[in-house]
């Protein structure tokens, strides 16, 4: 199965083993291994933002990471694969360190697997167990600009079902309706497209604010936007930063970062009030504040 992996810490070990794509404040890396095409978001920017962090971490579905010693920042990297539900990871560093991260993360239901950082050891993380992709068809937008002669391409993931062409889809924020006119996968054209692949999709009659970067593409009009949302928030024990009725916060989700305030929180559901309409996804939404320690509060799915 196609993966996209979220790494951080020592990023000549992805330039000298795969292919480098585009850049944002995420660089990719794109590579066919073992049979499936697999995409490393090196997110470098963190931790100076943690918003590169919560991005990738919204469209991935392992993670890797090649560190010397644990410090604050590995530990933002551990919460964001908790509160993202990523559950395979992958460590490159000497044995003492690999030790000391395995006692963080196992107590959260994280596989880790000591890798020497060789492309065979690539090889088998990548063919290691993947979770099940979502059934409903969706596709986040991370680009999106103008091409002579072709028109509005964008990049981005498929997150769940499968993406044809001609298929017309729904474009969150903008609420217009896209046409697929072409698919690409890895510069390769292609009919279709499946979960966990980063793919290049032109449109008919599509123009850039209609799919700008988080745009959020869905086959359902059963989707609902609100500027008042429910979550059922789940905090890692570890975190003693309590939020309050009342704190500016960020809401997180699918590369999107929307401002919040928390207006209300009773057992453990936090009402935010945001600046701007979010589609109510079956996906985590991580909350941040930008002036704590660390910076991510809290995760969780819209309450019932």
């Amino acid at each position: 199965m196609n993966q996209n992996i979220i790494f951080y810490g020592n990023e000549e070990i992805l330039s000298s083993l795969f292919k480098k794509g585009s850049e944002t404040d995420i660089r990719y890396y794109n590579y066919k291994i073992a049979g499936n095409e697999v995409t490393f978001l090196f997110p470098f920017k963190f931790p100076e933002r943690i918003q590169p962090l919560v991005n990738a971490c919204s469209v991935a579905n392992k993670a890797v990471v090649a560190v010397n010693q644990l410090d604050r920042s590995v530990g933002e990297f551990i919460l964001s694969l908790d509160y993202y539900e990523i559950k395979s990871l992958g460590f490159i560093g000497e044995e003492n360190v690999f030790n000391q991260m395995k006692k963080l993360v196992s107590p959260l239901g994280i596989d880790i697997f000591h890798m020497s950082g060789k492309y065979e050891d690539f090889e088998k993380f990548v063919s290691s167990g993947t979770p099940s992709p979502r059934k409903s068809t969706i596709v986040v937008i991370d680009q999106s600009f103008p091409v002579r002669g072709t028109g509005t391409v964008s990049l981005g993931f498929v997150l769940g079902g499968q993406i044809r062409k001609h298929m017309v889809m729904k474009s969150y924020p903008s609420g217009k309706s896209v046409d697929i006119k072409n698919i690409q996968v890895m510069d390769v054209d292609v009919d279709t497209a499946e979960p966990f692949t980063r793919v290049g999709i032109a449109y008919r009659n599509t123009e850039l604010e209609d799919v700008p970067k988080g745009s959020i593409l869905y086959d359902s009009d059963s989707i609902s936007s609100a500027e008042t949302i429910r979550l059922s928030v789940r905090r890692n024990p570890a975190v003693n930063v309590t939020p309050n009725i009342g704190d500016k916060v960020q809401l997180n989700f699918l590369f999107n970062n929307i401002n919040a305030e928390i207006s209300d929180i009773s057992d453990q559901i936090y009402l935010l009030d945001l600046d701007r309409k979010a589609p109510v996804l079956d996906v985590p939404y991580s909350i941040t504040n930008l002036n704590s320690t660390p910076r991510l509060l809290g995760a969780g799915k819209p309450a019932d």
